[in-house]
């Protein structure tokens, strides 16, 4: 009998897998699942770490320059995490700080919520 990886139903890796979280305004957020061994953050992108439930950091590369409290966090929050989410970079600044906010409460969306 051929497990189901034999039987080739695994996704390919170079498929994204969309995880839906639902920010603390009831915004629908779809993330593209990031591989956390060896994801990078990119320029500008927006990223949520989290373990299970929980999120422990939001926030974007520059946050981390910037920021000595978001360094910590981020540190933490990857020594603890089981899985990263990015979302592109919104255009205006001031969206970016709103999304982080409404990210940083936000809690995976139930099934019938992400379609």
């Amino acid at each position: 009998m051929l497990s189901w990886i034999d039987a080739g139903l695994v996704p390919s890796t170079g498929q994204s897998r969309l995880g839906h979280w639902q920010g603390v305004s009831g915004k629908i957020y779809s993330l593209e699942s990031q591989t956390i061994s060896d994801f990078v953050l990119m320029d500008g992108d927006l990223y949520l770490i989290a373990r299970g439930n929980s999120v422990l950091w939001v926030g974007c590369s520059a946050d981390l320059v910037s920021d000595p409290a978001s360094r910590v966090r981020f540190r933490d929050a990857l020594a603890r995490a089981d899985g990263v989410f990015r979302l592109s970079r919104p255009e205006i600044d001031d969206a970016r700080l709103s999304l982080v906010a409404d990210l940083e409460g936000a809690l995976p969306a139930r099934l019938d919520q992400a379609a």
